[in-house]
């Protein structure tokens, strides 16, 4: 059974000084009246935006009808905005604002009548002039009577026989509400300042029990501090905080925040800390956020919460959440764990304030407030809040059009390109996914089809609106990114897949920019085709661009004078060079440690031709131990030597120019497997000295299925015969083509080629010694920021010229594929676990689980880094 919450459901009222009150009495003596609230129960002052659309409604309605000075708001139920406005302890009307028509309406309340009617020059509709009241036997009120004279819709004063009420004209017709005897009023016309005297008192006992709940607390953790929002609420709470000696607040700027509130926080000496993700970007993604879906809160306040609270340490955190903000705060205790940051014992020393109580004690203790709550919101935080009204958007749109334009435009595109009714952005249904009873009754009534689970049904997409949405896409390559000023936020736009998570697994596979995908795309919507085998023009564009391909990624490694080759994968390519070479027995292949699965157990297999396979060991360092790589390249008849540029598991560089040197000395080619250095650092064949290079699309921003095998001359035989890798075959015998196409036989993955060319250019445009530089900063972050926490431990090169942005770790009592599991869960943090296809590797670390791996790439960034830190800490504490 649920518990009733203890809110306060009437609001008090002094006839005699004719102003509302927070306690039973007034300080002139006298008792006060009771009003019933309307729930949530929540009562708030009519400030000036406000009282200028109520003073603008009824004058459009009834002529120059006055307002007093002290106008309160009872927000209630309904389609969007719905406030009861109360003068003179009574009921004026229902402000309320139609989300389908735009527009504000006042419906006057009969107990309004008093001091309206002396005042009305129109808006007054006389039932006695009317033949079909006047043709009516028996009761008028809750009737409904065609009007003979045209009245506008709307509300309206009925006069029938002496006696007044109120009614609604529609379709010329008006439906009568009760009509009673009227005798006009006048009351007392106080202002604000008249209100706070009269409730001295009660605010002095408000402010003396919220300050003693803060210093009841503020020593539970080691530090206490304010989160602080910009809005009214937290405004009072830092107020109280400070005049209980904390001094400490903070601000987070989701990035979406209004101007002016940031303006506000900045004004109030609290720490900002800046936004924690891309809100437009994450949007592209994972679409609308939604009242029961709010995923952007945990993208843009708790992820960089957890960063700021991991530098804190354990706090107390006073904060303004009140009873009467929603249903689910209506029990909130004086103090609460924090489940989504473990970290922060939160205080609500206002949880039983209504808005009515903050704004009295701001004004009494003369304290700056945010200046969007005078022109009109309610509710002060992210402009596109899902939780905010459409009316207040619409004030919004006037306000700052530079801001909603973006977002509309985001929601028209979004609609069309889901097949949803224009009613999804033109009604303000985008707040919800699943629509509730409200809004499926107002779907109801107007033919809006909804489905089953209560969301929007799809409806086919016109097809100018879908033209609207697909690129227009030419036969030409795509750009690549231009120079940008920041490595990560000059590219993250590039790659809408990062929106929600934070991915530090670009060891296994990075992520295709969008130039990338666009390439791809563009090949199998305007010139797919065959390559070589054709004179048709589908074939010629192929053709050349393939061909092209191959001339950038020759490039970017500075090998134009060999032959470049593409492959599978990176695999694929130390395979070709196992099977290509002519083996003999005796011969021997000298490889490390460090190295993957892929360049291990392709020269083991050789064993069967009785080649042999030695394995260089590491220093304590991780380095490769050179001496010993010298030794048995002395030892004779080494005919390869294969080594890795850069360690998948420790992000350990290799000396490979004086590997190069050693091979050159002893007659030994030397291959490279550059799968884990080609993203991350420049890379020459002619700088490294190297006979074959190996590297991978997929982890430098290409497609999957797309390798690259460099070779300084051409050293091998085709392990793969067939067409398109010949110039001639006859019934003898055939002659092979020159170039890669020797080693390319059958039909190539000539998209996924195509696009590889579009990734290096991407890359080269960025600058791979900025992406090595930026990467070398987030590397030295994150192990500085891990080696910090008790019960981790870092396997990585400690010195900064020797890794990549790679860096494995573990957590005492914790499996690393557990850790990894709840990094993903918990903080949205996709790292890789296991044995990253290196269990020589593991088993020379004493590592048997294998590690945690946090893998970077050029958009990557320090607030991701930082938020890792923080979870990992989290987990090392068993939170």
């Amino acid at each position: 059974m649920n518990r009733e919450p203890a809110v306060k459901k009437v609001l008090y009222w002094c006839d005699q000084c004719n102003v509302p009150l927070i306690g039973r009495t007034c300080s002139c003596k006298a008792r006060a009246r009771e009003i019933e609230l309307l729930q949530p129960h929540d009562v708030r002052p009519a400030l000036a935006a406000d009282t200028a659309l109520i003073r603008r409604l009824l004058s459009d309605r009834f002529g120059d009808v006055p307002l007093p000075r002290v106008v309160l708001l009872n927000k209630t139920g309904g389609a969007d905005r719905a406030d009861l406005v109360i003068v003179h302890g009574d009921r004026l009307g229902w402000l309320t604002f139609d989300p389908i028509a735009r527009k504000f309406s006042l419906d006057i309340a009969p107990e309004a009548l008093p001091y309206i009617l002396p005042y009305a020059t129109r808006g007054i509709v006389d039932l006695d002039a009317e033949p079909a009241v006047r043709a009516h036997k028996g009761r008028i009120g809750g009737k409904r009577f065609a009007l003979a004279t045209g009245v506008p819709d709307g509300t309206v004063i009925v006069a029938y026989k002496n006696r007044f009420g109120t009614g609604v004209v529609k379709d010329g017709q008006v439906r009568v509400k009760e009509l009673v005897s009227v005798a006009p009023r006048t009351r007392p016309d106080p202002g604000w300042d008249e209100v706070i005297e009269k409730n001295r008192y009660h605010l002095k006992n408000l402010e003396r029990n919220a300050v003693r709940t803060i210093k009841k607390h503020m020593n539970d953790r080691p530090c206490a501090n304010v989160s602080f929002s910009g809005g009214k609420d937290s405004t009072a709470v830092l107020h109280l905080a400070r005049k209980a000696g904390v001094e400490k607040a903070f601000f987070i700027d989701t990035g979406i925040e209004l101007p002016e509130t940031v303006e506000f926080a900045a004004s109030q000496d609290v720490e900002i800390i800046r936004k924690g993700g891309d809100f437009f970007q994450a949007v592209e993604k994972a679409g609308p956020p939604g009242k029961d879906h709010r995923w952007c809160c945990k993208l843009l306040k708790l992820h960089p919460l957890k960063i700021y609270l991991a530098d804190t340490g354990p706090c107390v955190t006073i904060q303004g959440n009140r009873w009467y903000e929603s249903w689910n705060r209506a029990d909130l205790d004086e103090t609460s764990q924090n489940p989504a940051n473990p970290l922060q014992l939160n205080v609500s020393p206002i949880r039983n304030w209504r808005a009515l109580e903050v704004f009295l004690y701001l004004w009494w203790q003369e304290v700056p407030m945010n200046p969007l709550y005078e022109k009109g919101l309610e509710r002060i935080g992210c402009y596109l809040c899902p939780a905010a009204l459409e009316s207040e958007y619409e004030g919004l749109r006037e306000m700052h059009p530079d801001l909603t334009d973006r977002w509309d435009e985001f929601l028209v595109r979004w609609a069309e390109k889901n097949g949803l009714p224009d009613a999804y952005h033109q009604w303000g249904l985008w707040r919800w996914r699943a629509l509730p009873p409200k809004m499926r009754e107002v779907c109801r009534e107007r033919g809006i089809a909804v489905n089953e689970d209560f969301t929007l049904k799809e409806a086919p997409v016109k097809k100018e609106a879908r033209a609207a949405i697909m690129k227009s896409m030419d036969t030409h390559e795509p750009a690549p990114p231009a120079e940008i000023e920041s490595v990560a936020d000059g590219i993250r736009k590039d790659f809408p897949i990062l929106g929600d998570i934070i991915y530090l697994d670009n060891a296994a596979t990075s992520f295709s920019p969008e130039p990338v995908v666009e390439a791809a795309v563009e090949f199998e919507h305007r010139y797919r085709a065959n390559v070589g085998r054709g004179v048709h023009r589908l074939t010629r564009i192929a053709t050349q661009r393939y061909w092209h391909a191959h001339e950038k990624v020759a490039r970017f490694v500075g090998g134009e004078a060999g032959v470049t080759v593409f492959t599978k994968n990176a695999t694929d390519a130390i395979n070709m060079v196992a099977q290509g070479l002519s083996w003999k027995p005796g011969d021997r292949v000298v490889t490390t440690i460090l190295e993957h699965h892929s360049n291990l157990l392709p020269w083991r297999a050789l064993a069967k031709q009785g080649v042999a396979l030695d394995v260089v060991g590491i220093d304590a360092d991780y380095a490769l131990d050179l001496a010993a790589l010298e030794e048995t390249l002395a030892g004779g008849g080494v005919r390869l030597v294969a080594v890795t540029h850069a360690s998948n598991v420790l992000g350990v560089t290799t000396p490979v120019p004086e590997i190069a040197r050693l091979c050159r000395e002893h007659g030994a080619l030397l291959l490279v497997d550059g799968a884990q250095s080609l993203p991350h650092m420049p890379v020459n064949v002619a700088e490294l000295g190297c006979d074959f290079l190996c590297f991978a699309g997929h982890k430098m921003f290409g497609p999957m299925g797309t390798g690259v095998l460099w070779m300084r001359e051409a050293l091998i035989e085709p392990p793969v015969l067939g067409g398109g890798m010949v110039t001639s075959v006859t019934a003898e015998g055939h002659v092979a083509a020159e170039g890669y196409q020797r080693y390319e036989a059958g039909t190539p993955n000539v998209g996924g080629g195509i696009a590889l060319g579009v990734a290096v250019d991407y890359l080269s445009a960025i600058g791979m010694e900025r992406i090595h530089q930026h990467e070398e900063r987030l590397t030295a972050r994150l192990i500085a920021g891990l080696s910090g926490i008790d019960g981790v431990t870092v396997y990585a090169a400690p010195r900064p010229g020797a890794r990549i942005g790679v860096v494995s770790f573990t957590i005492d009592g914790v499996h690393p594929q557990e850790a990894a599991q709840m990094l993903d869960e918990d903080a949205d943090i996709l790292v890789r676990s296991g044995h990253h296809c290196c269990q020589p590797l593991m088993e020379h670390l004493n590592l048997p689980e294998g590690t945690v791996r946090a893998s970077m790439a050029a958009f990557t960034t320090e607030q991701e880094i930082d938020l890792l830190v923080a979870a990992v800490d989290e987990i090392s504490r068993g939170r």
